[in-house]
């Protein structure tokens, strides 16, 4: 009797406990999605059921109508935000209480490649900001476009073998990460590599590990955004020791290198160098972008002009490679897919680049000449409207911050979502949001010219931390579809997958097709 009495008990206050942890939201007149116990909301996020952007879009199909709600991350109080007019308060006007991320930034104290771009918080996160920005300019990138153009030279021509020997079908989500793997690899470290060719090369093993949907990237990327904290506290090393010790391998090898030899390369390697040596890189004279950015020493002012350390340039390099490849490839490969299925606009697309192409002097596609491919611009934006390779974006509140019109208040420390994919394949907002129409970006960089205010489209973010390198990443993903459809047709392999829509896998960070993205390839006549 008294064992039943002490466990009846423990149970009543487990429920009083759990009770008052999941009536956060609604103490404070905040319509809440009801919650699971222990999980509260990302449980199948927490057991890798299910993708971050499948959970957050299946609450916004559900509870669009609401601008703002109530969630939880386990116990932890988190708002989902669905109101474009929010989002942009979030994002651009009040931006000053929603700088950060909810990620491990201060764990770069003991483990370096931390402290990159995409996890620094507060004046960390600006300084770098700042002195990264000019790395992006149109001038620099046009000196980086002939390292990228002969890169999807070996792509065209080892295509071009396999289909001539019988071999015309390929996986596009492989393939087109070998070809960005080359990309960076080249532009950020100054190394020619050949991944095309020989896919058991090193940094395409490196670039695997970073990004393949394995159970352990899954529960570090659940935990890195939940509990980012924990990285801190309990010294936990999100990355796998032999990608670091690979990083900086890489890093300080070239580094020696070209300082003791002086060499100079147009790649990202040497704009890193310029900010260790000089502490800022100076935009080319030419470019419309033109600044001089020179941040001064705020500990001692003494003028003297602050520079990377080789830790921060590690860091930088880091997420360089890792972003750039990925999202490149997700992009060019959910693009070639939608247009296999898609005849009509595949032909369309094909038709522009051979127009454009007719002008083409003896070294092929420029960067003036890939600009002037409007339609192609068109295709990839709506490739990041229905697949946004971060399909959700994530912000922290810095201080206590009143919704406007409203009277409810965002306590500091509360990690804020916003269910972008959710968004961007809204029939309120779309029309057939779910048909691939490029045609919506003709007129309108949303895809929608009706809409007038808040945002409604950001596959790169937006405002002041926006994705850095999203002309970078653009101008790759378009450079490698046109070359591509220049030469070859696609159509599926599987054609089961003509209709309906693909699953995405769980552990993964960015949306990665669950089905495997093959197609066949026939040389253009």
């Amino acid at each position: 009797m008294n064992v039943f009495i002490v466990i009846s008990f423990i149970a009543t206050i487990i429920y009083l406990v759990n009770k008052y942890f999941f009536s956060y939201w609604t103490r404070r007149d905040v319509f809440q999605v009801e919650p699971t116990f222990l999980v509260g909301n990302i449980g199948k996020m927490l057991t890798l059921k299910a993708h971050m952007g499948d959970i957050f879009g299946d609450i916004y199909e559900k509870y669009k109508h609401k601008r703002f709600l109530g969630g939880y991350l386990s116990y932890k109080p988190m708002l989902i935000v669905h109101d474009p007019v929010l989002f942009q308060d979030v994002m651009i006007r009040d931006f000053t209480t929603f700088h950060d991320r909810p990620t491990p930034g201060d764990a770069a104290e003991n483990f370096p490649l931390v402290g990159n771009l995409f996890n620094l918080r507060g004046q960390k996160w600006r300084d770098i900001r700042i002195k990264l920005s000019p790395t992006f300019t149109s001038g620099k990138l046009k000196a980086m476009f002939p390292i990228m153009r002969d890169c999807c030279k070996v792509l065209q021509i080892y295509t071009e073998k396999n289909i001539k020997n019988g071999d015309k079908s390929f996986d596009c989500k492989d393939l087109l990460a070998r070809l960005t793997i080359n990309n960076i690899s080249s532009v950020a470290f100054g190394v020619e590599n050949d991944c095309i060719n020989e896919p058991d090369n090193i940094f395409r093993k490196m670039g695997l590990k970073m990004f393949e949907p394995s159970f352990r990237n899954g529960i570090i990327n659940t935990l890195a955004f939940f509990t980012p904290d924990l990285f801190t506290k309990l010294k936990i090393d999100p990355f796998p020791e032999d990608i670091t010790a690979f990083v900086y391998s890489l890093v300080n090898q070239t580094v020696e290198y070209r300082e003791k030899n002086n060499f100079q390369r147009n790649d990202f390697m040497q704009l890193l160098l310029e900010l260790k040596n000089k502490g800022y890189v100076t935009a080319d004279k030419k470019d419309e972008d033109e600044i001089e950015w020179k941040e001064e020493a705020k500990a001692n002012g003494d003028g003297k002009t602050t520079k990377l350390t080789i830790d921060e340039l590690a860091a930088q390099a880091f997420i360089f490679f890792g972003a750039g490849f990925e999202t490149s490839s997700s992009t060019m490969s959910f693009c070639l897919f939608e247009l296999a299925r898609n005849k009509d606009v595949q032909q369309k697309v094909q038709e522009e680049i051979d127009r454009v192409m007719a002008s083409a002097g003896p070294e092929g596609i420029t960067y003036d000449l890939l600009n002037e491919m409007k339609y192609l611009d068109c295709c990839v934006d709506e490739t990041l409207r229905k697949y946004p390779i971060v399909p959700v974006l994530f912000r922290i509140a810095t201080k206590d911050y009143k919704i406007p019109d409203s009277d409810t208040v965002i306590e500091k420390d509360t990690p804020v979502f916003i269910p972008l994919m959710g968004m961007q394949r809204d029939p309120k907002i779309y029309e057939n949001p779910m048909q691939f129409k490029p045609e919506r970006f003709l007129n309108s960089p949303t895809g929608n010219p009706n809409i007038s205010g808040g945002i409604v489209y950001a596959p790169f973010g937006d405002g002041p931390r926006n994705c850095i390198g999203a002309r970078l990443g653009k101008l790759q993903s378009k450079l490698g579809l046109a070359m591509m459809l220049q030469k070859f047709n696609f159509e599926l392999k599987d054609k089961s997958l003509q209709y309906g829509e693909l699953k995405f896998h769980p552990n993964s960070l960015v949306i990665t097709s669950l089905q495997p993205l093959t197609l066949n390839a026939s040389i253009r006549s």
